[in-house]
């Protein structure tokens, strides 16, 4: 009785439980357009709800559609504004667009970028996934348009006092873009030191449900790092599977380079058919892609 007096009074609950398996069940599929048609229904009834504007921005976020993304972000923070994965989530959506616009564009957007991922540092001090962004930003970004090594490495810092895991990868990731490839080389060796600090290190390895929750770029530098030095391949092959299952347009490495990766990883454990079949994959997301045409070549001209 008490079981049916509850559904009565909280049938707003339910339906809360039932789109959101509905929805995520959607985006295991990659099935992202039903998504977006189921999202629009539910909106409709209740425009304003935080949890339907977030997904409809991660919806269109996971086809590339940066402006509607950034136009369901945007109301998801200008609802929420003391919520750091809001500012977050539209600092990244703005970072897309001005990095697939003209130089004009993403001057106007550059700022809006650092603004937003400022303040979801400062409305969450501990978390790993904006202070990821601070680095990749201020990595990736020309020096004309505030890009600086100096500001990435602060924040792979603040990285470093809660996972020093991933403040060495991150570390790593500064240094080998500012081609200082020896220094980068001993923060990746640090980082596969402590790997197992990572809470994904041994639900990986057992076959069990990866973790989410990382910046999927963590995976791809931990399979760099097991290249750089030549060991723990097998976490590395682990580690660059789940960066491919993963992969969505939001990532940083297209997928082509994922499957370069992994083709290098193959060779190196001398598995040249896997390795093959790897760069086959690489060619057939980018035909014209020279690193993996190279890699062919040399693995062909080695084969006995």
């Amino acid at each position: 009785m008490k079981k049916i007096l509850l559904i009565l009074l909280c049938p707003c609950f339910l339906i809360g439980q039932n789109y959101t398996q509905e929805i995520e069940a959607l985006f295991e599929t990659k099935n992202y357009p039903q998504a977006v048609q189921k999202l629009e229904v539910y909106l409709s009834k209740t425009p304003q709800n935080l949890e339907l504007l977030e997904l409809m921005g991660d919806a269109y976020g996971f086809q590339s559609d940066w402006e509607k993304a950034a136009k369901y972000y945007k109301q998801f923070r200008d609802l929420d504004i003391t919520n750091a994965t809001s500012h977050f989530k539209y600092g990244g959506v703005l970072g897309k667009l001005a990095k697939e616009g003209s130089k004009l564009k993403a001057l106007g957007l550059i700022s809006k970028v650092k603004t937003a991922f400022l303040k979801a540092a400062e409305l969450d001090p501990v978390d790993k996934k904006v202070r990821w962004a601070m680095v990749e930003l201020y990595t990736q970004l020309p020096v004309f348009l505030g890009g600086s090594y100096e500001k990435a490495m602060v924040y792979a810092s603040e990285l470093e006092q809660h996972s020093k895991v991933q403040g060495y990868f991150a570390k790593a990731y500064v240094y080998e873009n500012s081609n200082r490839e020896a220094i980068a080389k001993t923060y990746y060796q640090k980082g596969l030191e402590n790997l197992k600090e990572l809470a994904c290190f041994q639900a990986e390895l057992s076959n069990s449900s990866h973790l989410k929750a990382h910046n999927n770029s963590l995976h791809f530098l931990v399979a760099t790092a097991c290249i750089v030095h030549k060991t723990q391949l097998s976490v590395g092959q682990r580690y660059i599977q789940v960066y491919i299952k993963d992969f969505s347009s939001k990532d940083r490495e297209p997928l082509e380079v994922a499957y370069l990766l992994q083709a290098q990883l193959f060779k190196l454990q001398n598995k040249t058919p896997e390795a093959l079949d790897s760069l086959e994959k690489a060619l057939l997301e980018n035909p014209n892609f020279k690193p993996a045409q190279t890699e062919k070549q040399l693995i062909l001209l080695l084969k006995p």
